[in-house]
């Protein structure tokens, strides 16, 4: 068994290294153990040139990407750890995010390999969104999260706590074959990624913004209840990813088909390049 661990922080033994060293350590010695530091990868921006679309295609950049995609494919299990800036993921996990547009109907080389996320964050109340975004970009890979901890922790070493060390302790014990653990959705999150981002619209309705799983909002016992409904396929499934691949390739479709009359349309927006400042 090979365990990846992902370490999107450019501090060295900083807290988002420490917890993805603490969950390998804690894996039997037989398992082989590996990590990657994303922020040291040379990957450029995404290009949105959708030269990708197709399951038979791959991204056209020449850059360290397919070096990291070819690590998770001969992975069995992965661990990622992020630290939270401005309520976000760290900038590394962004830029290869949106770059997986690339693997998106490609999800049977990724699906059913194990992955926990470990996101750090240094003052109360500010951890935002940065746990959804790391499992997002973890479900857009097809990988199966099992788990995930969000610690309070700012100045490097902070980390280190018995309670915290425990905690990842048993997270990675999740990632053994023949462990039975799944992402537990809490509280009025979503029962499908347990994002505890949800919209609510004046009539109760209730929308996940990540999985796009929806129900109403419910008064029962004198408490508030979330009802979703169900559905045929999660977006994050093989199904959905491959179904939002084929909706790309339509739009990229009626793109060549027009592409004149959008060329023209954009061609009157170039009187105002005078605006831009040279650097």
């Amino acid at each position: 068994m090979r365990v990846l661990g992902l370490v999107a922080s450019a501090r060295k033994l900083g807290n988002s290294e420490i917890l993805v060293k603490e969950m390998l350590a804690a894996l039997p010695d037989i398992v082989e153990k590996a990590m990657i530091r994303l922020p040291d990868l040379n990957i450029d921006q995404c290009r949105a040139c959708y030269a990708c679309l197709g399951a038979d295609k791959s991204c056209v950049i020449a850059d360290d990407l397919s070096f990291l995609l070819d690590n998770i494919r001969t992975a069995d299990a992965i661990i990622i750890g992020t630290p939270c800036y401005f309520l976000g993921t760290h900038t590394s996990l962004k830029m290869i995010g949106d770059r997986l547009i690339s693997v998106l109907q490609n999800g049977d080389e990724f699906t059913g390999k194990k992955c926990v996320v470990a996101v750090t964050y240094g003052v109360a109340g500010w951890d935002g969104y940065a746990r959804e975004a790391a499992v997002n970009f973890a479900r857009f890979l097809h990988l199966d999260v099992v788990g995930s901890m969000t610690v309070q922790a700012a100045n490097p070493g902070e980390v280190v706590r018995p309670e915290v060390l425990a905690r990842a302790r048993q997270l990675a014990q999740r990632l053994l074959p023949g462990v039975e653990a799944a992402e537990e959705a809490t509280g009025c999150s979503c029962p499908e990624c347990a994002s505890s981002l949800l919209r609510l619209s004046p009539d109760g309705a209730v929308y996940c913004p990540l999985c796009g799983a929806s129900g109403q909002l419910h008064f029962v016992d004198g408490r508030f209840a979330v009802r979703f409904y169900r559905r045929e396929h999660s977006r994050f499934s093989l199904a959905g990813m491959k179904e939002h691949g084929a909706l790309l390739e339509e739009i990229k479709g009626r793109y060549i088909a027009s592409r004149n009359q959008l060329y023209a349309l954009r061609q009157q927006y170039k009187q105002y390049d005078g605006w831009w400042i040279p650097r």
